[in-house]
């Protein structure tokens, strides 16, 4: 697979359970301005609804866009999926799928992270939230071997700490931050 050409960085959030409250405490203390585009990818089950736009547009400086089928990535954006739903990122789009409803284990992070390392490569940035089980981690490893840049919430800092500390254990994450930590890196990495 051929990455694109990219001149800002593509930082993917992965988040489950517990992982809200994290998410906004990082993206409220980012700049309206920054050279990047943020992807929120979160377990959420396929019959929910989603309020995560509302939510994050309601509090947060960036623009939020909803992706409900394609949608060409641009910084400055913080793109969010619908519930229930699957995003890749090929060719600077991101594509929405459908979840296979017979998946018992749910592999969205994972999914995402791999397209985002094989789209983005070095200008890719996985961050993994607060949730529970293995998710996140294949797609971790794909980023970093296309010299993308892994960051974990510290596990102490999380509702659910299961997903980073998986990450901790059966990967090398570049950083093991706090939410607040999180934000100042990105900040400066994407300034």
């Amino acid at each position: 697979m051929t990455t694109m050409a990219y001149d800002f960085k593509i930082v993917g959030f992965g988040l489950s359970a517990g992982g809200m409250t994290p998410l906004l405490e990082i993206l409220e203390d980012l700049p309206a301005q920054l050279n990047a585009a943020i992807v929120v990818v979160m377990h959420l089950p396929i019959n929910a609804s989603s309020k995560l736009h509302q939510i994050l547009s309601q509090k947060v400086a960036i623009n939020v866009v909803p992706v409900s089928t394609i949608e060409q990535v641009e910084p400055g954006n913080i793109y969010v999926m619908d519930a229930g739903k699957e995003l890749r990122i090929q060719n600077g789009f991101l594509e929405m799928h459908e979840r296979n409803p017979e998946e018992k284990i749910n592999k969205t992070i994972d999914k995402f992270f791999k397209s985002l390392a094989g789209d983005a490569g070095s200008q890719s940035i996985g961050i993994i939230l607060s949730g529970a089980g293995f998710d996140g981690l294949e797609g971790a490893k794909e980023i970093e071997d296309a010299k993308g840049i892994v960051i974990v919430q510290d596990p102490e800092t999380a509702q659910f700490p299961l997903m980073p500390k998986n990450l901790i254990a059966y990967d090398h994450p570049d950083y093991v931050l706090t939410p607040k930590d999180i934000a100042e890196k990105l900040t400066k990495q994407l300034a």
